[in-house]
């Protein structure tokens, strides 16, 4: 896959994203708010990571920054508009994307050490 297609899927995920997390969720989902966030980014860290291969690091930092930047919007948009669309800014949920973060980082280092030993036990083998 080139750059290019790369950068218009990120493109596309950001934006539905960024649309997605500043309307009101539906009336079932409103009181699973902060798991939802946790998923998400525990998703769209496996997602980009998947897309690039390469800079977990930069990518679990730009998803944190985007967690931060929809919070402060959210609150924007209510200034803005002068009406309720979404919600205000939370730090439980930049705290819930930070937990989906974290645990993505956790299990893809899970990963990259099992195969690590496995490249190991498999190359004393021999």
């Amino acid at each position: 896959m080139s750059n290019n297609q790369k950068i218009f899927i990120v493109f596309v995920c950001l934006l539905c994203s960024f649309i997605g997390f500043l309307i009101k969720l539906p009336v079932p989902f409103r009181g699973h708010d902060k798991i939802m966030h946790s998923a998400f980014y525990f998703l769209a860290a496996g997602f980009f990571h998947l897309l690039f291969r390469k800079g977990l690091l930069v990518i679990l930092f730009l998803l944190a920054l985007f967690g931060l930047a929809i919070e402060y919007l959210q609150e924007l948009s209510n200034k803005i508009t002068h009406t309720h669309i979404h919600g205000r800014f939370d730090r439980e949920d930049v705290y819930a994307n930070l937990k989906g973060l974290g645990l993505y980082t956790l299990i893809a280092g899970l990963v990259f050490m099992a195969k690590k030993m496995y490249k190991y036990f498999n190359s004393n083998q021999a």
